[in-house]
This record gives C-alpha cells, structure tokens and sequence, in this order.
C-alpha cells in the first residue's frame, strides 16, 4: 500500500484555543456523515458536506474544505460510493492533519 503523504496546514495562530472544539465538532459531524452513508441519506449529507466545505476554508483547513465539498456533490448526485470514499478520505484527514501555526 503506498504512503499516503503529510497533511500539513498552515492556520492563523489567533485561531489555536478554538481547534479543540473544531475537532471535537468535526469528529461528531464526521460521525453524522458515516451514519448517513450506512443510511443513505443523502439530504444529512449534503448538510454535513456543505458545513464542513464552510467550516474548513473558513478555518483555513482547504483540505478539510475540498473534501467536504466533494461530500456535497457527491451527495447532490446521489453517488453513495463516491460519498462514501469522500468520507473515508475526511476520516483520513481528520486523523492525519498536522497544523503548522502562521502570524
């Protein structure tokens, strides 16, 4: 299996007392998203993907954005296997990303 490669983000220091509870949301949503996929219920996922497309960018995680972004669409498709890659990718992401603080 290859070496998936470092997730390195770069964020706002003034933003670093706010990550655990954006972690501790993200997981809870990430969760949501799972029992969606196991459910089929594209109309939750489409909600968590567009929160965490938002949330992401809006957190300087682009990563955590486009991967949310691609829930939304996927969902919007009604594409179950590529929601369900999507969401295996955030789980990846969420478990893996390293945050580099900027001034």
């Amino acid at each position: 299996m290859p070496e998936l490669p470092v997730i390195v983000e770069h964020i706002d220091s003034g933003l670093e007392e706010l990550l655990d509870r954006f972690f501790e949301l993200s997981r809870i949503d990430l969760d949501q998203m799972q029992a969606a996929v196991d459910n089929g219920d594209f109309e939750t996922l489409v909600r968590l993907g567009h929160t965490a497309k938002g949330t992401g960018h809006g957190y300087g995680f682009h990563g955590m954005g486009d991967i949310g972004g691609a829930i939304e669409q996927a969902a919007l498709g009604r594409d179950l296997e590529a929601v369900n890659s999507h969401v295996d990718r955030m789980r990846h992401y969420l478990e893996n990303v390293q945050i580099k603080f900027i001034e």
